[in-house]
């Protein structure tokens, strides 16, 4: 049977048509046409409206071909297409199956600032899953003490409070792709305000500190994009040192008069010289004296999740060196710049920048 161009016109205005009415769900975005299209599959993309036909198993005819030799086969598509809008295969190639995950989060509402659980609960023959927030995506792993599979997520303490889509993809053994959906909150926090202050040349920097100060931001955001396809850490977290705060989280900051950057740590206040532990498994990306922050010790825990340890007297590892949870990685002190003897210890995951303790309330 010859196909006829009015066919293919006809057949993409009914499914323009059908997906003006509201029959196709949000689940058949084109992120899974695409990865439908990567291993084969006829794809019907109702976002663009436009049929894909990619190149199919066996002898792999060109497309002319498969066209001549398909009209009956597009034709039945096309009635499914009225009752079935989901992705479609061919010769039993990868398809999505929605609502075959099941999905949790820690904390149920969560703020700006924080660190969120993710929990999913699927099919045993899982192979790879990952979560997408924001059009970021994070690896998720199976953890054997509650049979689930678990990745963490940061939300930036600019995250704007609003309710957001979080999704997940799996794949299983098969080639068989899982997926599923679900909204977030994310609250407002009132960071509060500190004033502080200080020496006016740790303030007020010439041209020579300003640059240095600038290169050393650079470096470090640029650490803190690179990703390790591999995750060091384990189990539960630790406190790197047992003081108590003296200096929250996100706390918008006025220095001698003068509106500065949010704090983007917690300061804990110990006895200059106390141990300073790692407060997970990782490697040290990090060891350098920096303006602001003093000796200073950075490690990787992989799947772009960093801890920072800053205002060291003594720094006892080198970069390159792997570590254990409570491993000693330096002793408090007082370098940089600072007031007095205390740990700043900061958390980037996926390169948002979140209050330590909240990943220590998580993990409680």
């Amino acid at each position: 049977m010859k196909l006829r161009p009015n066919f293919l016109r006809v057949f993409v205005r009914l499914l323009e048509r059908r997906n003006n009415e509201g029959v196709f769900p949000e689940s058949a975005t084109p992120h899974f046409s695409r990865t439908a299209v990567s291993r084969g599959a006829l794809v019907v993309d109702v976002q663009k409206y436009h049929v894909i036909i990619e190149r199919i198993m066996g002898n792999k005819p060109d497309l002319r071909t498969f066209l001549n030799k398909s009209a009956g086969f597009l034709a039945i598509l096309t009635l499914l297409s009225f009752y079935n809008p989901v992705l479609l295969n061919l010769a039993g190639k990868a398809a999505v199956a929605e609502n075959s995950l099941r999905l949790e989060y820690l904390p149920k509402l969560v703020k700006q600032g924080e660190v969120c659980l993710l929990r999913v609960s699927g099919p045993p023959s899982l192979k790879s899953i990952q979560g997408e927030f924001q059009g970021e995506r994070f690896p998720m792993a199976f953890s054997a003490e509650n049979g689930t599979y678990e990745g963490l997520y940061g939300i930036d303490m600019n995250t704007p409070p609003r309710t957001y889509s979080i999704k997940v993809v799996a794949t299983d053994g098969d080639g068989k792709i899982y997926s599923t959906t679900g909204s977030l909150k994310v609250e407002k926090v009132d960071f509060g305000v500190q004033k502080i202050s200080l020496p006016p040349d740790m303030v007020e920097l010439d041209a020579k500190t300003l640059e240095r100060v600038r290169k050393e931001a650079r470096r470090l955001e640029a650490l803190f994009q690179t990703f390790r396809d591999e995750r060091l850490w384990r189990g539960g977290f630790i406190r790197p040192v047992e003081g108590e705060p003296s200096g929250t989280f996100g706390v918008n900051r006025i220095i001698n008069g003068q509106q500065r950057s949010p704090h983007t740590g917690v300061d804990l206040e110990v006895e200059e010289g106390t141990p300073v532990l790692a407060c997970n498994s990782g490697e040290v990306v990090l060891v350098d004296d920096l303006f602001f922050a003093g000796k200073s010790v950075i490690l990787d825990h992989g799947w772009s999740f960093y801890s920072m340890y800053f205002h060291l007297s003594e720094v006892l590892v080198k970069e390159g060196e792997r570590v254990g949870t409570g491993s000693m990685v330096g002793r408090v002190g007082s370098t940089g710049r600072s007031t007095g003897a205390h740990l700043h210890w900061g958390i980037r995951i996926n390169g948002a920048r979140v209050d330590p303790l909240s990943l220590l309330r998580l993990v409680d």
